[in-house]
């Protein structure tokens, strides 16, 4: 999830240490560097090179490992990281805590996000592997590490996206008073979470795109997605009305955004020289509870995007300038 209000789901307490002077991986950054490696994975074979890496920014229970100095009594070593670079990274205790670029003084959970600076500058913070085992999160269908491997890969996918779609929620950000509930990618959700005649047509909605993803005809599939497409615009027409006209915009754009990073991680689970798993697997696996509306409709929709075989897509999708998955449908299937 794109966290711009930040929620702390668990605080723990682990145990770690981390020799000053070693050049070698931290033991707290055990399994990192598959993180990496599955993401060289996925640009390397479906969304091109990264054109900057973000600054970094690990911790576990007591340490963070940041590829940027956080304060003067860091210390320093040698670690691999993004696009097959081994990195000079930073280290020392962050007393429950941690500054990141953005100015917030964020306290440190269980949590995993990417952002910007004032400067458009995108940066990842995110538990290390440990973290998450010690909190007991599961998944029946992939597996611990192949789970959180998928969660960062998702995250990690929104640095790529923070000059131009990241870039466009800011500005609507300033320009717009958030309150009740405050900008995030759930804002529809939580907007409209209690209106049962409203998530009767969204999941109506959702399942259509699912029907078009899984349908093994294409030209049945194009029309699956138009019609989904059709309920879509119906939907946005008649709830996003008045002070909830900008619903319009943003409903695109976290659709985007999220379903962008749902199928990043997809992508390296259901690859055989990734993950392994199968494709119904890898969907079902993303999928997990099906109660983050932006994430669940989203990742329909990429799926029908990538199977419609549509030339250069993550290109556009990553531009500073760049095309809506609703944009994108609808040019691939020909809708009205």
């Amino acid at each position: 999830m794109l966290m711009r209000n930040l929620t702390i789901i668990f605080l723990l307490i682990i145990s770690s240490t981390l020799s000053a002077t070693s050049q070698s991986i931290p033991p707290g950054m055990n399994g990192v560097p598959a993180w990496f490696s599955a993401w060289d994975f996925v640009c390397g074979h479906k969304f091109g090179s990264s054109p900057e890496t973000p600054v970094i920014f690990l911790y576990d229970d007591s340490l963070y490992y940041s590829t940027a100095p956080v304060a003067a009594t860091d210390k320093r070593f040698h670690c691999p990281g993004p696009g097959g670079k081994t990195l000079e990274w930073y280290t020392g205790a962050h007393h429950g805590t941690l500054r990141i670029p953005d100015g917030q003084l964020v306290p440190l959970g269980l949590m995993s996000f990417a952002a910007a600076d004032s400067a458009g500058h995108p940066f990842f913070v995110m538990a290390v592997p440990g973290f998450w085992e010690k909190a007991g999160v599961q998944s029946k269908e992939l597996g611990l590490d192949k789970l959180v491997t998928a969660v960062f890969l998702h995250e990690f996918a929104h640095t790529r996206q923070q000059r131009g779609m990241g870039a466009t929620v800011t500005a609507i950000e300033q320009q717009h008073p958030f309150k009740d509930p405050p900008l995030s990618d759930d804002i529809v959700q939580h907007t409209f979470s209690k209106d049962s005649v409203y998530t009767d047509g969204w999941r109506k909605e959702t399942d259509l795109f699912y029907q078009a993803a899984f349908h093994t005809d294409k030209q049945a599939r194009k029309k699956l997605t138009c019609d989904a497409l059709r309920m879509l615009h119906e939907r946005q027409a008649r709830y996003f009305t008045g002070d909830k006209k900008i619903l319009r915009e943003l409903d695109d754009i976290f659709l985007t955004m999220e379903g962008l990073g749902q199928f990043s991680g997809l992508y390296w689970l259901q690859h055989p020289a990734g993950g392994g798993f199968t494709y119904d697997v890898a969907v079902e696996g993303m999928r997990r509870k099906r109660n983050q509306w932006s994430q669940e409709e989203g990742l329909a929709m990429f799926l029908v995007l990538d199977r419609l075989d549509v030339e250069k897509w993550p290109r556009q999708v990553l531009a500073d300038e760049p095309e809506t998955i609703v944009q994108l449908l609808h040019s691939a299937c020909g809708c009205p």
